[in-house]
């Protein structure tokens, strides 16, 4: 159940344009801990870009952003992940060459100096997997060979791995069989009750009244 107190992610007055296009003007967003809030508009109204303001890939010309009360303002998407802001795209993006292990710690390996510390990377894979109630996911085998809907759970694993507070999945079951939707749903549910704040973009509006509880809407860069 999502927090009454104060939310995990705030975005207040946010606005950006590229050149004579106003991407967004003025938007509010905000989402508590323990709750999976939907970002609903058609394409081109804003979605994306709001999405890249909070993940740091994109400055707001206007506006300002807190997590968990405190000034957040990320100067890269390297900048969002330290601070616990995860995004799983629509395009997955794991290395797929690199076994699920070396996928779900990229970047935040464990080291004793220059060396990466295997045995602790394993197990630290494997409580990842773990925390998400996946476990039977083999860590040895190299993420191309894994099927879309076990990518997209190695992605949220490494969410998980980097203590990730909000979570944004852009639209996520745009490629998943409906059983597989199913399997994804229970996970969200699973990160919901462990106080994740979840951001869900998607059109399709059956999705939505299941999953989500509450929805923004925006329209031409606007909330509506």
């Amino acid at each position: 159940m999502a927090s009454a107190g104060v939310p995990r992610l705030v975005m207040r007055g946010v606005s950006k344009r590229f050149g004579a296009t106003q991407a967004l003007a003025g938007v509010d967003l905000a989402v508590h801990g323990g709750e999976v809030h939907a970002l609903v508009g058609e394409n081109g109204a804003g979605k994306s870009t709001l999405m890249k303001i909070l993940s740091g890939a994109v400055p707001p010309d206007e506006g300002d952003m807190l997590l968990d009360g405190e000034p957040y303002r990320p100067q890269s998407p390297s900048d969002g992940r330290a601070a616990g802001v995860a995004m799983i795209y629509q395009e997955l993006s794991l290395a797929p060459d690199l076994s699920v292990a070396e996928n779900i710690l990229l970047g935040v390996e464990p080291k004793r100096g220059p060396l990466v510390r295997w045995r602790q990377l394993r197990r630290d894979a494997s409580a990842a997997l773990a925390q998400i109630g996946r476990s039977e996911i083999p860590l040895d085998v190299p993420a191309r060979r894994l099927s879309i809907a076990e990518q997209q759970l190695v992605e949220i694993a490494r969410s998980v791995a980097i203590g990730c507070r909000v979570l944004v999945l852009d639209e996520p079951t745009s490629t998943l069989p409906q059983g597989d939707v199913q399997q994804l749903f229970r996970l969200i549910r699973r990160l919901k009750a462990r106080g994740l704040a979840i951001v869900y973009i998607s059109h399709f509006l059956e999705e939505i009244k299941e999953i989500c509880d509450r929805f923004t809407v925006l329209r031409d860069g606007k909330p509506s």
